[in-house]
């Protein structure tokens, strides 16, 4: 995986914790279990609750998390299993982390229908634009790199002249000096 500045994963931790914070939410004793069948949320509510679930998970977990969204998916080909598989490919350390398959499975969300709630269309947007800008940050550093590695390389080919013209010069003055 590319390096990605640690900063950049800080937006999508705060919007979380803001949009779970506004969501009402009994409290409760023990919030690790997922999924908390008393609590009542929308689809939206359910897939930010879902993504703090999963930030929590070890890779191996995370795995099998995967695979079954997958099935899921290949089954119902439902609107809110597409953006769940989006946001298990969006997870930052996630051995299956693919930021552009993510936003494919969100572009090919189909644009209108009548059962998709307008929350989940709106996430599932809100989604796609930080993806989108992810992708076109990770694809900046990757230019910049290749950027500083072609300089890089034009600065030893310059170093290597120069040092070469200072040993010609020694040379010179040395035959001078005989």
């Amino acid at each position: 995986m590319r390096n990605i500045p640690q900063w950049f994963w800080v937006l999508p931790a705060i919007i979380l914790a803001s949009l779970t914070a506004c969501s009402s939410m009994p409290a409760s004793p023990s919030s690790t279990a997922w999924p908390p069948s008393f609590i009542r949320t929308g689809q939206v509510g359910e897939l930010m609750l879902y993504y703090d679930h999963l930030r929590k998970q070890p890779v191996t977990e995370l795995a099998r998390e995967y695979d079954k969204a997958r099935h899921d998916f290949a089954k119902t080909r439902s609107d809110l299993s597409r953006v769940r598989i989006a946001l298990l490919l969006s997870l930052p350390n996630a051995p299956f982390h693919d930021t552009i398959a993510a936003l494919n499975l969100l572009n090919e969300l189909p644009k209108e229908t009548r059962d998709a709630p307008s929350g989940l269309r709106g996430f599932a947007n809100f989604l796609g634009v930080l993806l989108a800008e992810q992708q076109r940050a990770i694809n900046s550093v990757d230019d910049l790199s290749q950027k500083l590695k072609d300089e890089q390389k034009r600065t030893r080919a310059l170093q290597e002249k120069v040092d070469a013209i200072k040993n010609m010069e020694k040379n010179l003055i040395r035959r001078d000096k005989q």
